[in-house]
């Protein structure tokens, strides 16, 4: 876990008042620090939690808890789970009401999916206009400084932390890296780990490709996910659920999101121009559409080793069909 994680966990709860009080006991609990309970039963209530791992709002299925909106971490909807756990004002959530008038004005908008401010042309109307600044500077104020949490604030220089190793998160080069000696960590942006340090704050890496693989959420059902390993150069299947990470529905999205501009066999066309008869040599293509290893009947035996063609299936598979092999939590 990250270090100060108690001080975020006492500023969330003063800050949102998200807290309730245990029908056991008089002690308070802070339900935005629980997981949440996926209840009982068929799941078909779709709910939001608040993720502390990634200080994030996620939707998620749930089952029957027994429980009220308020006493566990699951809320009716997202601005309500945001507005108790996170120290984000809600109009940086909200889609501004461009209506009503016939001007042609450069705004500036908080888009939460992305975690940017991007303009966009004001029409001018006499509506009040939510998520809606009039300048880049101020929308980053007000929106992305606080959506970044933890994952905005520098260290401390001429200090010490003491003998252990931390990892901090960059924001300028958006990249997790070890903190320097005689340097310490401000604000909770320290961790024990790389991982810890991604799954907070790498939704904030606008290059997923270069994230590690891993699950950066809850994930309640897990499912066949893809993502591209930067050390094998080659996009590999893994369980998890959709999130902000280096997550992909599809192989083709994968290969086509990470490695399109890249001389990978996997994402170049079949090597071929004729196929014949069985006698003729064996040889095999990666599918991308289909995620599949093709055999054809060649008249030439002769690989280069650079194109999508294979000398065995199993060569085929390992380029373009492997699977992720999870590494230890590493420093």
């Amino acid at each position: 876990m990250f270090i100060e994680v108690a001080w975020i966990l006492v500023t969330a709860a003063t800050v949102s008042g998200s807290s309730s009080t245990s029908c056991q006991s008089d002690t308070i609990v802070n339900v935005c620090s629980l997981d949440p309970d996926m209840g009982d039963g068929e799941r078909t209530a779709l709910d939001y939690f608040y993720d502390w791992r990634t200080d994030k709002c996620i939707s998620m299925y749930f089952g029957f808890s027994g429980k009220e909106y308020g006493e566990e971490n699951r809320f009716f909807n997202e601005e309500q789970c945001n507005s108790k756990c996170r120290n984000v004002k809600s109009e940086c959530f909200e889609e501004p009401v461009n209506v009503g008038g016939k001007g042609d004005i450069e705004k500036w908008k908080y888009n939460d999916a992305s975690s940017k401010c991007v303009p966009f042309r004001w029409k001018q109307g006499r509506r009040k206009d939510t998520n809606t600044f009039g300048s880049l500077k101020d929308c980053i104020e007000r929106c992305r400084k606080p959506d970044l949490g933890l994952c905005a604030y520098k260290f401390q220089t001429k200090c010490k932390h003491g003998d252990d190793l931390y990892i901090w998160y960059d924001n300028a080069t958006q990249e997790c890296k070890i903190l320097p000696p005689h340097h310490c960590p401000t604000h909770g942006n320290a961790f024990y780990t790389f991982r810890q340090c991604y799954q907070r704050c790498g939704r904030f890496v606008e290059n997923k490709c270069k994230l590690p693989i891993q699950n950066m959420s809850f994930c309640a059902t897990p499912q066949s996910r893809y993502g591209y390993n930067t050390k094998t150069k080659r996009c590999e299947k893994f369980l998890g659920c959709e999130d902000s990470g280096n997550n992909y529905p599809t192989p083709k999205a994968c290969w086509k999101t990470c490695a399109n501009n890249t001389e990978n066999p996997c994402v170049q066309p079949p090597d071929y121009t004729l196929s014949g008869p069985i006698f003729w040599k064996k040889r095999y293509y990666y599918d991308i559409k289909r995620h599949k290893c093709v055999q054809k009947n060649l008249p030439r035996g002769r690989v280069t080793g650079k194109s999508n063609l294979f000398k065995k299936r199993e060569e085929c598979k390992k380029t373009c069909m492997a699977t992720y092999v999870p590494e230890p939590d590493w420093l």
